[in-house]
Order: structure tokens, then C-alpha cells, then sequence
């Protein structure tokens, strides 16, 4: 059951983060990394396991590259400009460093 969690949750960042980095340049962009970062963050405080981390990153990763090809109208929600570019590396960052950064410096 955690495993669905962490996927649900992990594509609900997704589609936040990509909805949020195209929003009052740029401050929505900061907003999304951060957002994408500290959402990976919490997903290992909640599950405890890195598993659950991954999974909730492979699902971020999935909806966020679906967003960024054309779809059947040809719509893109994550555009091939500076800011949409930035948001694709920046947030593949975001993840890889929620996910090897220690926990908490606490435990």
C-alpha cells in the first residue's frame, strides 16, 4: 500500500511542480524546485525507506517528461524555453538530492 502511496504522491508533486515553474517568473520556478526537493525529502520521512523515495521519483520523472511532449493537440505544458529547460535539469537535481542527502541530522 505504501508502494501506490508514494507514486500517487509522487505524481501529485509532479504535476504541481510543472503547473507551478511557468508561474510568475521566477519565482514559481524557485518555487517548484523547491517544492520538488522538499517533497522527496518528506516522502523518506513518512516511508522511511529509499524505495519509496525512488518510486515517487520515477512517477515525478514520468509525469513531468509526459508534460513536457506534445500531446494529441499538440499542447506542451512545460515549454522549451530558458525556464522550462531550467525546470527539467534543475528538478532531475532536485530529485537526485532528495534522494542521497541524509534524513535528518537528528536521528
Amino acid at each position: 500500500m505504501n508502494i501506490f502511496k508514494s507514486i500517487i504522491f509522487g505524481a501529485f508533486i509532479g504535476f504541481c511542480a510543472t503547473m507551478l515553474h511557468n508561474i510568475y517568473n521566477p519565482y514559481g520556478f524557485l518555487a517548484s524546485l523547491l517544492l520538488t526537493f522538499l517533497s522527496i525529502k518528506a516522502v523518506g520521512q513518512t516511508f522511511f525507506y529509499v524505495r519509496y523515495q525512488l518510486f515517487a521519483a520515477i512517477s515525478w520523472l514520468a509525469v513531468v517528461i509526459k508534460a513536457g511532449s506534445p500531446g494529441v493537440g499538440d499542447e506542451l505544458l512545460i515549454y522549451g524555453n530558458t525556464y522550462g529547460n531550467l525546470f527539467l535539469v534543475g528538478g532531475f537535481i532536485a530529485l537526485i538530492l532528495g534522494l542521497v542527502m541524509k534524513k535528518s541530522n537528528f536521528r
